[in-house]
């Protein structure tokens, strides 16, 4: 970074480039062109008083200049990225084409020419104000503006005036406290601020003043309080940090050179030369690696000096001076500058004979001193600047008519030219230059004449291009244009009459050949448009086109391959067809036949417009508008429902029991569901049985194991709770022993004498589904007999059953198909017995064959023991037994053995009381055959299978629905319609559809009260039978008989006694059923008057008290 300062003030106006491995950026508007061939000098901006040039012909300054610019390194250039387009072209030649690539610039040389024109200086007035611009210095942002600081002598004042490009602008920027402020310097950094640097004085002090503007406002502050008034010089480094060279307070020259630098923080000092007489005019310049180089005066030698920190320390070397001190005055009004060279240019004046001289060298070099003007005298406060080819441009005051003057190089002599750039008054005692990147120079001077501050531009008529050769193989070289570092442009040779390709070679400034990749072919002039396809394959032939996809060598504006005429999309390269004409094409159209679609973005197949879920691939429809797709909704119709987590049907919004699926609400509020809360519109918090139902919903407050009581009989619903109700709707039954469907409390007060004192169930009035037999699985229904044995299947209990086995009928000749025939007996019709050749009566299933599980040879009907092993010997009854161990009188008499049991028919009652409370087939085996199970109902049915089984079905039926009547007319109604169409069929009979229709016309015409008395009566369906004259008399011998057989329930009863405790009857013990409540009573001990009532829950005996 170079930054100048001397007596006007540079500016710092670009960066520049590096070279050798060293950055140097001039103080010129915009970046420095890079060159390698030879390194060009971009425009310096700096305000001085002498001028020096250095002669570059001096081995020793070129030495110099090596200390500074590091050898060149050369490097391979990769041009396997440059590519030439187009690619052919005529053979006629004259075609421009463009090589684009990187690191052109690298490899160019540059060209600077004379645009030949004479051009003028262009004067303006800036500042108005009373003795404006008597000391002045000028720079350029990098938007173009340019800014002046300058002194206003009347008012004491600093100013600033900026130009927009349309109009000036002046503002005072600071008072000088009613004393003078001197040559004021400026320089502009990276950043576009402003940083000026002035002395001024009092009758106390000279002092040194920094001003800074950040864009927008101006700030000052005082550097030294011991500075010479007058010339200093300020310069910023790569840190944009201002450094200000001025002399120590003292006489004439001062004492001694001085720096003060700031760090961003705070400023240091630092003495570059100590002594008398020293230290003035100086000007200052920092390069890309912010080593310092400081002109200044001697005074006392009559030198003038440049010092550099350039090695680590500070070192001084000799620029001008006389033969002697009397000899000559040089470096006074110094103005310095350096060139992307690191030479350096000094302008100064010689105040022994009045001339403008000018220095330039290297400061541990040669130096090179000339006169560049000495008529009269001249010279007075130059300022210096460098134009892109390296010519040095002063800007000076002559005495001689007061005149503004201008002097260069003329490149084509090399000697200087002067001209005046205004004469219109005493101008140009306090002056500033600058030459921007389009090569105008621009002046600020003032005008004491008029007292006001002027400004003068004129162009330098400099042109500069950067260059490559660039070869076509035999056909020669064309200088082409480097038009940035990317960009080549270049026109092609003559290549004869034939059309020829060949290599394309661009030879950079060093003479180095970079051949590129891609060749270049000459087309003849049979190509009459030029577009490279020939005549006879061109479909434009006289319009110059490249489309090769619908048309040949037809316009392409897009580049795509299709002809405009043929591209809907002639400006879009991307596509050329629009198939459904909804404006996009097909190459962008996910949908390219349907107009109404465009895009896929989740490429689901359905098109962003129809798409609910643009972006989901899983969803495309929400039917409901709830925001989820119909896919992942659970209730896709339903915009209030998304979830339902526990698969219930209900959404998880309205679910109250969200993850379970046996509840949806909960009316009251207590966290259990209405499906199992016993009063599901009731709350409470107590929960005395820790069970989650509070109390006031829990039939069983004090029990976990039960909460509902559905028919409120005082036994939970909970099967595998404690006391579990076996019959949830039957209040009257709760416990079935044995299993079979049928409860072990009984209703009918006939029943109380005949049930054994072991035997499970109590009295109930009104008991429903009563097991007459509860201590074995049964299957009888007639007559209220439920729960009994009922082998043949007729309904009627095989104790009361006088044919078992035998349920046939008296053949019809009303029926409409051939009577069926059992071959077996087994009850299944041959037409449908799979076992046709079974047993008499045998145990058999649907289909006939012998139900024999364990496969001991004993049907599991007649077998007591289930599950014998297999191979075993077993008896009748089909239980092991043991060869060759012979069994014992009680054993068989235990096991009810038919023979052992037999013996004991005569034995005392107290035998039977003993044993009376043992296994049911051992009371079953102390009756004959004739009279087992007390008593017999059976009559001679005269129902056939086939009506006993539609009448088993219309007796379910009844007492499935007997409590809605609504539901059971139905039922009946179906049921009629069912019948007849099996009678249609030839599946029934003619009578039996006649029995069974005349039943359902009673009982469609029966009130429901009549129908809830019917539902549970065999009976009434014809299932129970009817008993004859004969019949009724045996079953009165009969029940006399089996009457009888209760004393040994009192010597049972009279044993048990034995086995009581502290007054309190055994729970074995029985009582007297109480036909007015169904309690059973107890007088313990007899004739005590002492009562007990058995507890229906334990079976215990409890005190009974009125």
């Amino acid at each position: 970074m170079c930054l100048f300062s001397g007596t006007s003030i540079l500016s710092k106006l670009g960066n520049g480039w590096r070279e050798n491995g060293e950055h140097y950026t001039s103080i010129f508007l915009g970046s420095v062109v890079r060159s390698k061939v030879f390194l060009l000098v971009l425009m310096l901006c700096l305000s001085a008083s002498t001028s020096i040039l250095l002669d570059f012909s001096d081995e020793s300054t070129l030495s110099v200049v090596d200390d500074i610019l590091l050898s060149d390194s050369k490097s391979s250039t990769d041009t396997s990225s440059w590519v030439v387009s187009p690619s052919n072209g005529w053979t006629t030649g004259g075609e421009e084409i463009t090589i684009t690539g990187s690191g052109f610039s690298d490899i160019a040389f540059s060209n600077i020419t004379d645009d030949g024109i004479n051009h003028q200086w262009v004067e303006t007035t800036m500042d108005y104000t009373d003795e404006a611009g008597r000391f002045n210095s000028i720079v350029m942002d990098s938007n173009g503006h340019i800014h002046v600081v300058h002194i206003n002598g009347g008012n004491y004042q600093i100013r600033h005036s900026v130009y927009d490009g349309t109009s000036w602008n002046s503002v005072k920027i600071k008072d000088c406290g009613q004393t003078y402020c001197w040559d004021v310097h400026m320089v502009i950094d990276d950043n576009d601020e402003l940083h000026a640097a002035y002395t001024t004085y009092t009758q106390w002090a000279e002092r040194l003043v920094y001003m800074h503007y950040d864009g927008t406002n101006w700030t000052s502050e005082e550097v030294s309080s011991d500075a010479l008034f007058g010339p200093i010089g300020i310069a910023v480094d790569s840190n944009n940090h201002p450094h200000i060279s001025y002399a120590g307070g003292g006489e004439f020259c001062g004492d001694g050179l001085r720096i003060a630098s700031y760090d961003g923080s705070s400023w240091a000092y630092d003495t570059v030369e100590a002594g008398d007489n020293r230290g003035c005019e100086s000007a200052i310049v920092i390069d890309e690696s912010d080593n310092i180089y400081i002109a200044y005066q001697n005074r006392d030698n009559s030198k003038l000096k440049i010092a550099t920190d350039k090695s680590g320390s500070w070192d001084a070397y000799n620029v001008d001076s006389g033969t002697s001190p009397s000899n000559l005055y040089p470096g006074y009004m110094t103005s310095m500058a350096m060139d992307q060279q690191g030479q350096f240019h000094i302008a100064h004046f010689d105040d022994k004979e009045d001339d403008l001289r000018y220095s330039t060298g290297a400061p541990n070099g040669q130096w090179t001193t000339t006169i560049v003007e000495s008529a009269g005298h001249t010279g007075r406060d130059p300022s210096i600047a460098i134009d892109m080819a390296g010519n040095p441009h002063i800007a000076y005051n002559t005495w001689s008519g007061w005149n503004l003057n201008h002097a260069t190089i003329d490149p084509l002599t090399s000697n200087w030219t002067v001209s005046t750039i205004s004469n219109s008054g005493d101008v140009g005692k306090g002056n500033s230059l600058l030459i921007d990147q389009q090569g105008i120079m621009h002046v600020a001077f003032s005008d004491e004449t008029a007292d006001v501050l002027k400004y003068a531009t004129k162009s330098t008529g400099l042109i500069q291009t950067e260059e490559i050769s660039v070869q076509f193989g035999q056909y020669g070289s064309v200088t082409a244009t480097v038009v940035n570092d990317t960009t080549i442009v270049v026109t092609t040779p003559m290549a004869g009459q034939t059309a020829d390709t060949v290599d394309i070679t661009v030879v950079d400034k060093d003479g180095t050949p970079h051949t590129l990749l891609a060749a270049f072919t000459f087309i003849s002039p049979d190509d009459l448009d030029s577009d490279g396809v020939l005549n006879a394959v061109d479909d434009c032939p006289n319009i110059a086109g490249t489309s090769t996809q619908d048309l040949s060598g037809c316009p392409d504006d897009d580049g795509d391959g299709y002809s405009n005429a043929g591209d809907a999309y002639p400006n879009d390269a991307t596509d050329w067809m629009d198939s459904d004409g909804d404006g996009v094409g097909d190459n962008a159209d996910a949908f390219p036949n349907d107009a109404s679609e465009t895009l896929d973005t989740d490429g689901d197949g359905v098109g962003d417009n129809s798409d609910a879920f643009p972006s989901d691939s899983n969803e495309t429809l929400d039917s409901d508008g709830d925001g989820v797709g119909d896919y992942a909704d659970a209730f896709p119709q339903d915009a209030n429902e998304t979830i339902d987590s526990d698969g219930d049907g209900v959404g998880d919004n309205a679910d109250a029991f969200p993850n379970d699926a046996s509840e949806t609400m909960d009316t009251d509020g207590d966290g259990i569901g209405d499906n199992s809360d016993p009063n599901p519109t009731q709350h409470s918090d107590d929960d005395s049985d820790g069970d989650s139902i509070a109390n006031i919903d829990d039939a069983f407050p004090n029990d976990a194991t039960q909460w509902l009581d559905s028919d409120g009989d005082g036994y939970g619903d909970n099967a595998t709770g404690n006391n579990p109700d076996a019959f949830v709707n039957h209040s009257t039954q709760w416990f079935d022993t044995d299993g079979d469907g049928y409860g072990d409390n009984w209703g009918a007060s006939a029943w109380n004498s005949t049930r054994l004192f072991v035997w499970p169930g109590e009295f109930v009035d009104g008991a429903v589904l009563a097991d007459h037999c509860p201590t074995e699985v049964g299957n009888s229904t007639v007559d209220g007999y439920f729960g009994c044995l009922d082998i043949d299947g007729d309904g009627i209990a095989d104790i009361y059953d006088e044919d078992v086995g035998n349920n046939s009928e008296t053949p019809s000749n009303e029926t409409n198909q051939t009577e069926p025939v059992d071959s077996d007996n087994d009850g299944v019709d041959d037409l449908y017995d799979l076992c046709p050749e079974t047993v008499a009566f045998g145990y058999v299933d649907i289909d006939g064959c012998l139900i024999d599980e364990d496969g001991d040879g004993v049907d599991d009907f007649k077998d007591d023991c289930l599950g014998t092993t297999s191979g075993a010997t077993v008896d009748e009854n089909g239980c092991a037994v043991a060869v060759d161990e012979p069994r014992s009188f009680f054993e068989s008499f235990s096991s009810g053995e038919r023979g052992a049991v037999i013996q004991t028919v005569g034995v005392s009652a107290i035998i039977v009381a003993l044993f009376g409370f043992l296994q049911t087939n051992m009371a079953a085996a102390l009756l004959p055959d004739s009279i087992r199970w007390v008593r017999v109902l059976r009559s001679n049915s005269k129902l056939n299978k086939e009506e006993i089984r539609e009448l088993e079905y219309l007796k379910s039926l009844v007492q499935t629905y007997y409590e809605d009547a609504e539901v059971l007319r139905d039922e009946l109604y179906q049921l009629k319609s069912e019948l007849t169409a099996r009678y249609t069929n030839s599946e029934i009979k003619k009578i039996t559809l006649e029995k069974i229709n005349t039943l359902i016309a009673d009982l469609l015409a029966m009130e429901p009260s009549d129908v809830s008395r019917v539902a549970q009566n065999d009976a009434y369906f014809g299932l129970g039978g009817a008993l004859d004259t004969d019949a009724r008399a045996e079953y009165m011998s009969q029940d006399v008989l089996m009457r009888d057989s209760t004393i040994s329930k009192l010597h049972a009863n009279a044993a048990l006694e034995i086995q009581s405790i502290n007054g309190s009857p055994s729970k074995e013990m029985k009582g007297q059923i109480s036909e007015t409540d169904g309690y059973e009573y107890l007088e313990y001990p007899a004739g005590s008057e002492a009562w007990f009532y058995r507890n229906r829950s334990t079976g215990q005996w409890v005190v009974w008290k009125q």
